[in-house]
């Protein structure tokens, strides 16, 4: 007989085809062999005395069971009163309970959900070699590493991956060469940016000496001479240009300004040579620090990219925040001394 459909009597679940069922000997009735011994006797025992005979019942049919999918933390939906990043499946923003529509049949257009890029299945390549993404890197998987960085992880990820397997620290960074200290605010090693800043910044006041001021100010009025002789026609625009390039040698081939050059340099050839390995080991401690702090995938991701990735703001910020204080500088110490 079949039984597809029925219920059993003791766990009130419909049968399937693939269930394993026992049948009572005396009236017949199914069950599922595991609450049969369960139950250690037919559920309807007390009523065989009664001469008791099962009969099925209307046929339900039997629904397929849908395995669940797992979400790795990829699905994002935003709250429309907040604005917070919220797992696809919750069903109140996590930050203000405001309702996500996400569950609804038609999601509200105002509730998008997100689909964040998925790095953890790209492979990187480190010349002849094919990194997986479920390599360690550092303590961690090389796919999880790579959503930490973002964009660029097909660029720093072989990059890493040579430091950790030849135990080196020097590997080149020509934009964190050109483009230091604000390369590290750009990457978010913040605490590097503000001691190479400050390192810079300190070297400016150090240089900013009372013969440099006076070179330079007799210099300016110089300069100032030739563009009036120039706009009184008593120069030609190539003996201007020769007499204003003059001027300028003169100030920038100080001992002082060569210092501060030479301070700069130094600090451009320290992030080239070592930025890669600096923030190899900063995206390391973020991605162990950040497992920990989540209670599910979804959190999980979303940290990974929120506080990984690039921060143009901050790049911004910090270029003028350093031209700000660098003219501060030179004016205080201009004044003292005047």
């Amino acid at each position: 007989m079949q039984y597809t459909g029925e219920l059993c009597p003791i766990c009130k679940t419909a049968f399937t085809e693939d269930d394993d069922i026992v049948v009572c000997p005396d009236c017949g009735t199914p069950h599922h062999r595991k609450c049969y011994l369960k139950n250690k006797d037919c559920a309807n025992a007390q009523l065989h005395a009664n001469g008791f005979t099962w009969s099925p019942a209307v046929r339900i049919p039997a629904l397929p069971v849908e395995a669940p999918q797992p979400n790795d933390g990829h699905n994002i939906v935003f709250c429309p009163q907040c604005g917070m990043e919220n797992a696809a499946e919750e069903p109140v923003c996590t930050r203000c309970g405001a309702r996500l529509y996400n569950n609804m049949p038609n999601p509200a257009p105002f509730a998008p959900q997100v689909q964040l890029p998925d790095m953890t299945q790209q492979p990187y390549v480190a010349g002849a070699t094919v990194i997986s993404p479920t390599e360690t890197l550092g303590g961690n998987t090389v796919g999880d590493t790579a959503e930490y960085i973002g964009g660029a992880a097909p660029r720093y990820i072989p990059k890493f991956y040579k430091l950790e397997q030849t135990g080196k620290k020097v590997s080149w960074n020509w934009a964190a060469f050109f483009f230091a200290p604000y390369w590290f605010f750009y990457r978010k090693l913040y605490a590097l940016g503000a001691i190479f800043m400050a390192v810079l910044l300190v070297a400016s006041a150090a240089t900013t000496t009372p013969r440099f001021l006076e070179v330079s100010e007799a210099q300016g009025n110089v300069i100032a001479e030739i563009q009036q002789r120039l706009a009184d026609g008593e120069l030609s625009q190539e003996e201007a240009l020769d007499a204003y390039t003059d001027a300028l040698i003169t100030v920038y081939t100080q001992p002082e300004v060569l210092l501060l050059a030479g301070v700069s340099f130094a600090v451009r050839l320290l992030s080239g040579l070592f930025a890669n390995d600096w923030y190899k080991r900063k995206a390391e401690k973020d991605i162990h620090r950040l497992r920990e702090l989540s209670a599910s995938p979804e959190g999980y991701r979303l940290l990974l990219f929120r506080r990984g990735g690039t921060s143009a703001i901050m790049a911004a910020v910090s270029v003028g925040i350093f031209y700000l204080a660098d003219r501060l500088i030179y004016i205080a110490i201009s004044t003292l001394l005047s």
